[in-house]
């Protein structure tokens, strides 16, 4: 199954390809739109083209400024450092061990210790 993204400037090349492999159709908001575009912006674009946005801004994890019924969903990947290496780790462990193929108004935060699913 083909899952359609939008990955903001916080997720890394080699973190999309890695997304790509489990399935995931990657757009990227900078190779669109280019760099330091606000996060509202981000937000519309994944709601509009019905994408899961991914991110590892944590303003994308506040439910009540970016409900998560009102996406295709989001997945938020909140390690530190936010480097490559650290989101890959954390977001390979969670794309082996989750089912989901159907990620619509869920938000997912996943962090170094814990994934949370949130409705």
């Amino acid at each position: 199954m083909i899952i359609p993204a939008l990955t903001d400037s916080h997720i890394a090349r080699s973190t999309q390809r890695l997304l790509e492999q489990f399935g995931f159709q990657i757009d990227n908001v900078d190779a669109r739109l280019g760099s330091g575009v606000p996060d509202r912006i981000v937000a519309d674009l994944a709601r509009k083209e019905n994408r899961v946005l991914i991110s590892g801004d944590k303003i994308f994890a506040n439910g009540r400024q970016y409900p998560p019924s009102a996406y295709a969903g989001i997945i938020v990947i909140r390690v530190k450092p936010l480097t490559a290496g650290n989101m890959n780790r954390v977001l390979r462990r969670f794309l082996l061990q989750s089912a989901l193929t159907d990620y619509r108004g869920l938000l997912v935060i996943i962090t170094a210790t814990k994934i949370r699913i949130i409705r």
